[in-house]
Parts: structure tokens; sequence; C-alpha cells
């Protein structure tokens, strides 16, 4: 993490993590009981990456408020603004290619055999993962695609707020404010299908990416008026 504030106005903070997390018994987000061993006599064949660890994660904001002018004009029109920017960015989930066809006749979804050291296709919308790269196991018989191992779409959004401070009195102000969310209105990618059995959408993304409670829609602008006394 990184934090600079100059007597001039401007702040900077960022931080940047990387981590590595495996797990052989991933909590799904419900309860931990929940999660049951495909192999419960070798338990290290559901070792992967943890599901909700992220590689990279990065954040960084900066600030600037002008300063106060003594030249009346300058203190009229240029005092008292401020500007703040956020960048929010990560890179993806861990994926598992599965099928519900049940060939290993144990009642749940079960991952695939992966055939190609590359499991990408073309990381397009409608071919972020190459079909021909896995197949349904032999009847009897686990796959022995790795559980997590496929990384999903990044993520990264630029938020932008602007506001003016109007000092009407001693001890009243006014703030005019404006913020703007998804500033570049990105199209942040959700994760694509990884049901090898739907027919039409595996490896296609249908869906945008939410994460850590940002939001990641089209661009959203609000305003704000807020009187101080």
């Amino acid at each position: 993490s990184v934090r600079r504030r100059a007597a001039s106005g401007l702040s900077f903070n960022a931080n940047y993590t990387v981590s590595h997390c495996e797990t052989d018994s991933p909590y799904n987000g419900l309860f931990i009981s929940s999660f049951e061993y495909t192999d419960p006599n070798n338990p290290s064949y559901d070792r992967g990456n943890c599901p909700f660890n992220r590689t990279h994660v990065g954040n960084a904001t900066v600030g600037y408020q002008t300063p106060q002018f003594t030249n009346t004009a300058l203190r009229v029109v240029a005092s008292d603004w401020r500007v703040s920017a956020v960048l929010n960015a990560n890179s993806g989930n861990w994926l598992t290619v599965t099928t519900t066809s049940d060939p290993a006749r144990t009642g749940v979804p079960q991952r695939v055999n992966q055939v190609r050291d590359n499991p990408y296709g073309a990381k397009t919308l409608d071919n972020y993962l190459d079909l021909a790269a896995f197949a349904i196991p032999d009847v009897n018989t686990l796959g022995n695609h790795g559980a997590r191992s496929i990384e999903g779409p990044r993520y990264w959004q630029v938020n932008v707020a602007l506001a003016r401070v109007l000092r009407l009195a001693a001890a009243r102000t006014l703030e005019l404010r404006v913020e703007t969310f998804n500033l570049f209105n990105r199209f942040n990618w959700g994760d694509p299908a990884t049901n090898i059995n739907a027919s039409g959408t595996f490896g296609r993304v249908t869906t945008q990416q939410f994460s850590y409670g940002y939001s990641s829609g089209p661009r959203v602008m609000q305003f704000a008026v807020k009187y101080g006394f």
C-alpha cells in the first residue's frame, strides 16, 4: 500500500494484493457442511484454487482540492473545488467445467476430462472457453479436469466525483456534487457458462460481473445538493 498527502491539496492512496490460496474443501458461502468430497477415498482429488480467492486485487484513489485564492475573482471561480477518482481492479474468479450426465454414478455434478492443455477459446463473449478442450468421462470414472483451475474474466472500473463548496456565510455552506459510477461505461464480463451439457451456451459469457460490492452496471450519474449550517 502507498499513501501520499501533499500540502497543495493533492492526495493519493493505492493498494495492491497478490495472493494464492488452495483448498480441497471449498466453503460455498452458505455453510461448510454442504460440501462433500467427490471421491471420499481421495480428498486431494478436489484440491484447487480457493473459490473466492482473486490472485490480483488493486485499488487506487486520487483526490484534489483547489486552494483558497486571495484574488477575489479567482476565489469566486476556482476556490473550493473537490475532485476524486477511484479505480478498482481485480483478476477473475476460478472456474470448474462440470457435467450433469453423472458418468461416475455419484448423483452429483462431476468434473469432465480436459483433453487439451489450453482450455480457453478466443476469449470472446461467444467463445471464452473451447468446447473441444473437454470431454465427458467414461462411465464409472471421474474426470481429470482440475477443480477451480480456469480463470474467469477480469474486472476494472473507475468512479469519479466532482464537488463545489460555496461559502455563504461564516457558518453556512452550500455543496453542489456530481458523481459518476463506471466513468468509461465498461462492460465487465461475467463468468462463462461452465456446464458442458448446456447446449449452445457453454463457454459463452451472458452476464456481467459484480465485484466486491462495486457497481459494474452501465454508467450512472447522480447529483446532490447539501446545505450546511
